[in-house]
């Protein structure tokens, strides 16, 4: 993040802007024209269920998931002399707007405040990424506005900071892989990554479906009743919470929650694994087509 241009889509903010490119090329006419990032501090946050009485009375230990991550973000705000104090306020006023929460949450309430932060990072992985680049994202929301900090006696330059929380503590590829095959399969998934990505499933109706058209992966089924579609019907389901998606676990029919139609039970969800995955599609009638996407997804 430090050696290349990083954005964040809440209003489109640009940090780094003295980098350009992929692989990221330093601009030196902009290096005092620019919003840097010059350090950053990443802490992951993990949630354990056991009690320390339990364990304390010879129990087991209990499961430990996942929690948030948060990141510290702190950089300069550098103008050019000619403009500095019109441009400097300029500039400080963009970057309290991108990272206010009640902003970013009012702006997208279904991915609760969620943005991408987004940049790249080096990789050996030159078969995957070429140019030896990455380009990755984390879905983050501030805490609270950022904190700057300036001085009468050097007015070229002005340090901030910002607290950001990613409620899914994932890494992701920017892009979204993606493939559309027709009803009766089967979906190739490739999942670049190194930990299993969440999924979205979009299937679009011709006529009336089958009561149970079911998704299978490695032995795990998702069962739908599609009996009551008709043609141009869309149904999106959404098997996680996740930062590319936002709020998972949901089935939408033509954006309008359906959640009734899952027929499976209540933990059977499906995800994008490491790897080559297939998934076979059976009582497919009435299905004109479905899209399966997913994100490339790193600890």
């Amino acid at each position: 993040m430090k050696n290349s241009r990083t954005t964040y889509a809440h209003k489109s903010l640009v940090l780094n802007e003295h980098y350009s490119g992929d692989p990221p090329v330093l601009d030196k006419t902009e290096v005092q024209n620019t919003i840097t990032i010059d350090r950053m501090i990443v802490r992951p946050q993990y949630r354990e269920t056991a009690e320390a009485l339990h364990l304390a009375q010879g129990g087991t230990l209990g499961r430990v998931h996942k929690g948030l991550l948060t990141m510290q973000v702190q950089g300069r705000i550098l103008v050019p002399n000619t403009t500095q104090m019109a441009s400097m306020e300029d500039r400080e006023k963009a970057l309290r707007l991108a990272f206010d929460p009640y902003e970013c949450y009012r702006d997208s309430p279904t991915t609760d405040g969620c943005y991408a932060l987004s940049w790249l990072e080096p990789t050996l992985d030159t078969t995957n990424y070429p140019t030896g680049w990455m380009d990755v994202s984390r879905y983050v929301r501030p805490l609270r506005q950022p904190e700057t900090e300036w001085t009468v006696n050097d007015q070229s330059n002005r340090r901030w900071s910002v607290v950001l929380e990613a409620p899914d503590p994932r890494l992701y590829d920017t892009v979204l892989a993606s493939t559309s095959v027709a009803a009766a399969g089967p979906a190739s998934v490739v999942n670049k990554g190194t930990i299993p990505g969440p999924l979205r499933v979009t299937i679009t109706m011709s006529a009336a479906g089958a009561s149970n058209f079911t998704i299978t992966r490695s032995g795990v089924a998702l069962i739908l009743n599609l009996s009551t579609m008709v043609n141009t019907d869309v149904v999106v389901v959404i098997m996680e919470t996740c930062g590319p998606f936002g709020i998972g676990k949901s089935i939408k029919k033509n954006g309008a929650s359906a959640f009734a139609l899952k027929t499976s039970g209540p933990t059977t969800w499906l995800d994008a694994p490491v790897g080559t995955t297939s998934f076979t599609h059976t009582n497919t009638t009435g299905i004109s087509a479905v899209l399966y996407e997913w994100a490339h997804a790193r600890p």
